[in-house]
């Protein structure tokens, strides 16, 4: 139930610094980035993760940072708020959202990256029925493990990034009936297709199309639950503003539509969102 695409910008990011380590790592021209690290602080205006909206339109602060404990394998973290106590407003919809993230990452090669990632979106106040205990996987729980594999070109110069990800474990259940108690794995499956272009004036232009291929067990709950949805469809604009040698500056604004049919109901405008936001990036 989460993220939007800064979570697989966290993957990229490590992925992307992995590429100084040249195909031949025996060469003197190879650059360790063992031991370095990087450390992102975002205020947006609201949190959007593959086409969906958690938490309401409420902005949110966002911090995430990453460790490469050698040349191939990183650790990193993600998490977000919104400062808002209540879990639903009057209409029933979320209101209050909090989440952190755990990311470990494998360089395989100098175009695939391997990362697991286990969310905790513990409710923001006391829900029946859910458990807020941490690496809790059952039905009733706040937890979920993500296997992804990042596809990334910029090395063979096709600025083309693909992910495909599959949960492993955690409340991705689906159920044959209403008395299917316990429910089955669903393995939800979501892949997505990035593209970067360097535009004039230091802009990067991002399109983006994400599509979820088996929502049975409906974690994504704005998308299609018995057949495959592009849940998102969009495009980012950023503008890096350099502070220091060290710390720079990106300021974006990030497109979504939701293209799915089981969003018909809510009217057009609530297919689409836009949010704004500034990063703070550090590292060293």
């Amino acid at each position: 139930m989460k993220k939007t695409i800064l979570l697989s910008m966290l993957v990229l990011s490590s992925f992307v610094k992995a590429q100084s380590v040249a195909k031949d790592s025996t060469t003197a021209e190879t650059e360790s980035v063992k031991g370095t690290w990087d450390l992102n602080l975002d205020l947006a205006s609201r949190y959007i993760w593959r086409g969906q909206s958690w938490g309401g339109d409420y902005p949110v602060t966002q911090l995430y940072g990453n460790y490469n404990v050698t040349d191939r394998f990183s650790v990193g973290f993600w998490g977000t708020h919104n400062y808002k106590k209540e879990y639903y407003d009057a209409n029933g919809t979320t209101k209050g959202y909090r989440e952190i993230d755990i990311v470990l990452n494998y360089t395989v090669s100098d175009f695939l990256t391997v990362s697991a990632q286990q969310y905790y979106w513990p409710s923001t106040d006391r829900q029946e029925g859910v458990s807020n205990k941490f690496f809790d996987w059952g039905n009733t729980s706040s937890n979920t493990l993500d296997l992804m594999l990042m596809f990334d070109f910029s090395e063979h110069g096709l600025p083309l990034w693909v992910t495909t990800s599959t949960f492993l474990a955690g409340n991705d259940y689906r159920y044959k009936d209403e008395f299917d108690a316990k429910g089955k794995q669903n393995y939800t499956t979501y892949t997505e297709v990035g593209y970067n272009y360097e535009a004039p004036l230091g802009i990067t232009i991002a399109p983006v199309l994400g599509v979820v291929w088996n929502n049975k067990a409906q974690y994504y709950n704005a998308g299609d639950y018995d057949k495959p949805s592009f849940v998102n469809l969009g495009c980012k604009v950023t503008k890096e503003v350099k502070l220091s040698e060290s710390i720079v500056m990106p300021i974006w604004l990030n497109y979504t539509y939701n293209a799915t049919d089981a969003r018909e109901n809510l009217g057009f405008l609530n297919h689409q969102f836009l949010v704004a936001g500034v990063t703070f990036s550090l590292s060293k």
